[in-house]
């Protein structure tokens, strides 16, 4: 999975650098937060430098707890001037010798290999999970920044249509200069609002193409909405699954192993390797001959080792209180990060149902009663603004949403 996955990065990488064809502007993401994130996930170099880094790791374990090699010996006696005997009629020591490494040592060192590679996986999903948590909020602020535009030139339609309007009315009734002026200056100020608007929406897609591995000005399809979530999440469901699945606690667990072992070999250091080995002795006069040897080291550096140990319980159990504080703090995070979402899903909820209609029915209300002269145009610009900050801050309220909800999916260590 890991070698797919590296590959289809290293292919859209290597794609990406080529020029945008029509092809491509086809094929825009952007309708939904899944083709950013597709985009994302393959296009992204920080996310392939980390599997590779995993890759690498994961190669590391077949290079460990492995015998050396041996050695192989040749000795020739007799040796003068003029060569080996005379000629050549010395004795010749053809040998081969093993270091043996026993104690369970090469278990040992190929279980903390695998650790180490466990950890990096881990480092890897996480750096994955973190890259689309960025990205689904830098998605929901282009989602409200596209949705703003579109507010921005509604407001600007009517404003024009009421300055248009008392242009009309003026010198045929009672509307004065003023108020035509004030109009035309509504209608200026709506406008520039706009070109303000639609800069912040190319500003988001520059910073969505950056994330997600493309060009700054590479086309993005206009978003479809903000994507459903899930309803319904309670606190302790979401902590359990973040202590099984957060990657970053997985890494941190695989690192308590890998010290576990490190620990474990350095309390092998006492019992030494064994040297095998075998001769066969060649014999200018009389018959040929073989000779064994066995020897070992003696482990006499008593304090060197003893410092090896100190290092490494210090180490373990570095590795087990910063698995222990992850811990706690993930369950902080991932409470903190709910009771956020719900206070933004209750405030939602009030200005979708208590304000957002009330807002619209009094600019209607205040549309008809300018039309039929019954309303100044004071009361028509007020509901206006008003009913403009009750969208803007519902498009605010909807990325922090989505950005509090990505975040517990990252904490969690998957979707939700």
């Amino acid at each position: 999975m890991t070698l797919r996955r590296l590959g289809l990065s290293l292919l859209v990488l290597a794609a990406a650098a080529a020029p945008a064809g029509a092809g491509e502007r086809a094929a825009a993401p952007g309708a939904n937060v899944e083709s950013v994130v597709g985009f994302a996930t393959r296009l992204s170099p920080e996310l392939a430098a980390s599997i590779l880094d995993a890759d690498a790791a994961a190669h590391r374990v077949g290079a460990a707890g492995v015998q050396p090699d041996p050695t192989f010996t040749l000795q020739a006696w007799d040796v003068n001037s003029k060569g080996v005997g005379q000629p050549w009629i010395g004795q010749r020591w053809i040998g081969l010798e093993q270091t043996v490494r026993l104690w369970g040592k090469t278990d040992l060192e190929k279980g903390v290999a695998a650790a180490e590679a466990d950890a990096a996986r881990h480092g890897s999903h996480a750096v994955e999970l973190d890259l689309v948590a960025r990205v689904k909020t830098v998605y929901a602020q282009y989602n409200a920044a596209h949705r703003a535009v579109e507010l921005a030139i509604s407001l600007r339609q009517r404003l024009e249509e009421v300055a248009e309007l008392l242009r009309l009315r003026y010198g045929a009734s009672s509307v004065n200069q003023q108020e035509v002026i004030k109009a035309e200056l509504e209608a200026a100020n709506a406008a520039a609002d706009v070109v303000r608007r639609e800069g912040e929406e190319k500003s988001a897609v520059a910073r969505l193409n950056a994330l997600i591995g493309r060009q700054a000005q590479a086309p993005l399809a206009a978003p479809k909405g903000f994507p459903a979530l899930k309803a319904r999440l309670t606190l302790a469901s979401v902590q359990e699954m973040a202590r099984s699945y957060n990657p970053q606690l997985a890494a941190t667990h695989a690192r308590v192993r890998s010290a576990t072992g490190t620990k474990e070999l350095t309390d092998l250091n006492y019992y030494p390797d064994v040297t095998v080995g075998a001769t066969y002795v060649q014999r200018p006069v009389g018959q040929d001959s073989g000779q064994f040897l066995i020897g070992f080291k003696v482990p006499l550096q008593y304090e060197a080792k003893d410092a090896e140990q100190r290092v490494a319980s210090a180490s373990l159990g570095a590795a087990e209180a910063r698995n222990d504080a992850l811990r706690i703090r993930l369950d902080g995070e991932v409470a903190e990060a709910w009771f956020r979402l719900e206070a933004i899903r209750k405030a939602l909820k009030i200005f979708e149902h208590r304000q957002l209609p009330p807002a619209r029915l009094s600019v209607e209300t205040a549309q008809k009663g300018f039309d039929a002269g019954a309303a100044d145009l004071a009361t028509l610009l007020e509901t206006e603004r008003r009913l403009r900050a009750v969208e803007l801050e519902l498009l605010a309220l909807r990325v922090e949403e989505q950005s509090r909800f990505a975040d517990l999916e990252r904490l969690a260590g998957g979707s939700l």
